[in-house]
């Protein structure tokens, strides 16, 4: 494929997406294998050399994207900084630990006094340190080897894992926040304020760092493929929330996701673990667009359909086959319940396609499924 070729072919993912977001056109699938925080198998270099050398952590991604660039399926080449959830912790200062195939975890936290007595709010400079500070030199370098050529063109940078607020309020004053809730809830509620300067402040900035629109984004979660959101601009992640009850979730969780929210329009909302309630209250927010749930075997699908059909929330990830399911009978499931429930599905699917040919053949068998009529 030409250069001139690959720009048209992702010229015409946008505009597949932008039918797929106005309700028009095929849903959208991309073969890929979904993002795993561990037991993953990297190309070339593990977790421990990726964070001691910009240079291995950019060629890594590119690895990743490469066999992505022939544009067979919907997937927009895509490439961030894989820091982990550690990302803004350690930007704060706070020690992390390296291992070779496990993204970095904390070692340390801020009591809630040492958070609430930084000055605020939250400016970039707060932030810089260690894991902030690689990012940033990690996009720079990105910029600089594709106007130089090295890079293709057809490969975009998206944001890294900023996560999301009572997620990183967890991730900054550790187990101690749980207590709060309950003891002290003004408490936490400030606590809670101030994790939401960081993520609105360092999402901001990265978007600004990349050329991002407020509103809009490229968002590949994970993976070396992604999605063009035109009107939802943040992802959010919050895991931390499926520990408290749904009195707590709407208390201590929801405002502060539609506060985060206030910036880009609406938000991608991740989230691994088991809680039903707050998948409905989630879904039923009008600031959340997509869904991705980490664990979506934890949960029934049909479900699920009926809860993203009824709230018109796009889901998005990896559903897996069952059992010796064969590929095209997994696409005619899927479609079936997405017609049912009248939910649109954003497909991750990690079969493996056996060459070009069967994977354009079920590309062109999901867009025929899954086009409005």
């Amino acid at each position: 494929m030409t250069k001139n070729d690959s720009a048209k072919a992702v010229a015409k993912k946008f505009e597949f997406f932008h039918a797929f977001w106005k309700g028009e056109g095929a849903f959208p699938i991309l073969f890929t294998q979904p993002h795993l925080a561990k037991g993953k198998a990297y190309c070339r270099y593990d977790l421990i050399e990726q964070h001691g050398s910009i240079e291995k952590h950019l060629e890594e991604r590119l690895l990743e994207v490469e066999p992505h660039l022939s544009l067979i399926d919907d997937g927009i080449p895509t490439i961030r900084a894989d820091m982990g959830t550690t990302l803004l912790p350690s930007g704060l200062g706070l020690e992390i630990k390296l291992q070779a195939d496990l993204h970095p975890w904390l070692t340390q936290h801020f009591s809630p006094e040492e958070l609430l007595s930084q000055k605020g709010p939250f400016q970039v400079e707060d932030f810089s340190q260690n894991e902030v500070a690689f990012a940033v030199a990690f996009y720079r370098l990105f910029f600089e080897r594709k106007r130089q050529g090295m890079i293709p063109e057809t490969v975009y940078p998206y944001v890294p894992e900023t996560e999301g607020i009572f997620d990183l309020s967890h991730l900054l004053i550790g187990t101690e926040l749980f207590l709060l809730l309950e003891d002290q809830p003004e408490l936490a509620h400030r606590i809670q304020r101030r994790s939401l300067e960081l993520y609105l402040v360092a999402t901001r900035f990265f978007k600004k760092l990349l050329g991002e629109q407020p509103k809009s984004m490229i968002h590949g979660h994970g993976m070396p493929i992604g999605v063009w959101f035109p009107d939802t601009g943040g992802r959010i992640s919050e895991d931390s929330c499926t520990l408290v009850s749904a009195a707590m979730i709407r208390e201590f969780c929801l405002p502060y996701i539609q506060e985060g929210a206030r910036f880009f329009g609406r938000l991608f909302l991740h989230y691994c673990g088991y809680h039903p309630e707050f998948l409905r209250m989630a879904c039923e927010l009008e600031e959340i667009s997509t869904l991705n749930l980490g664990n979506p075997e934890m949960y029934d699908l049909e479900n699920v359909m009926a809860i993203c059909g009824t709230t018109d929330t796009v889901l998005f990830g990896h559903i897996p086959r069952q059992g010796h399911e064969g590929a095209e009978n997994y696409l005619h499931r899927l479609a079936g319940l997405c017609r049912k429930f009248q939910a649109r599905l954003i497909l991750v699917s990690d079969y493996q396609p056996k060459n070009r040919e069967e994977k354009a053949a079920l590309v062109e068998c999901w867009h025929k499924l899954t086009a409005v009529r």
